[in-house]
């Protein structure tokens, strides 16, 4: 049956980061979190500033090897209702100083090459058993076989399990999830553990302000 998409489960959190990218580019990504529907949009108002630490450590980790042309300006959380929208007209958000990505000098990627952080439930098939973000600006060298190096992959799967750890222990009630909205079955499960893979991917709409030089 194709996808169609419905309402979801329930109210919950969206906590979204993101910045600048060489050329006037932006990037941003995502997570969903579930706690208790209705203290929902409170709990996004008091919990914003929370958010910082881990995802700036995150960013700024040498072992995330995210370059340091990909800029960490704002960090957003909002309460989101089963239609999908923001609950409030307003948005939760935090501006930062345009934190660089704590990469070395190493091989440099375009803007639209990324690097998946895959967000595990312990289930292998049905409705929100898996989630994503793409991490932008990978600084990591692809050998000749197309892949990236076992070690550079691990290094990231321990800051992107760091980061789930630390949006997890901002709050007892809120904890990182993945919905799934598929009409007719909505659900949503709790993450247990993140994984990296070796193959870099791309997100196109990080590449679409960029003046041609002909």
């Amino acid at each position: 049956m194709p996808y169609e998409a419905g309402p979801f489960s329930e109210a919950h959190l969206y906590l979204q980061w993101g910045g600048k990218l060489p050329g006037n580019e932006q990037w941003s990504c995502g997570m969903r979190l579930y706690g208790t529907p209705g203290t929902a949009v409170a709990d996004a108002a008091t919990l914003l500033d929370d958010m910082t630490s881990p995802l700036s450590t995150f960013h700024e980790a040498a072992n995330s090897h995210i370059a340091s042309t990909a800029k960490l300006s704002f960090i957003k959380l909002n309460a989101i209702g089963t239609d999908g929208q923001y609950i409030e007209d307003t948005t939760n958000q935090t501006i930062l100083a345009d934190l660089a990505g704590g990469a070395s000098a190493g091989a440099a990627h375009p803007n639209q090459v990324a690097l998946v952080v895959s967000l595990t439930t312990g289930f292998s098939r049905g409705p929100a058993h898996r989630g994503r973000f793409y991490m932008p600006l990978p600084v990591i060298p692809v050998a000749s076989d197309g892949l990236v190096s076992d070690s550079d992959r691990d290094q990231v799967q321990v800051t992107a399990a760091a980061l789930l750890a630390g949006i997890n222990a901002t709050n007892a009630t809120w904890k990182v999830g993945v919905f799934s909205r598929k009409l007719g079955a909505p659900g949503r499960r709790a993450v247990t553990g993140v994984e990296v893979g070796r193959v870099l991917d791309t997100q196109r709409r990080r590449r679409r302000s960029l003046v041609e030089g002909y």
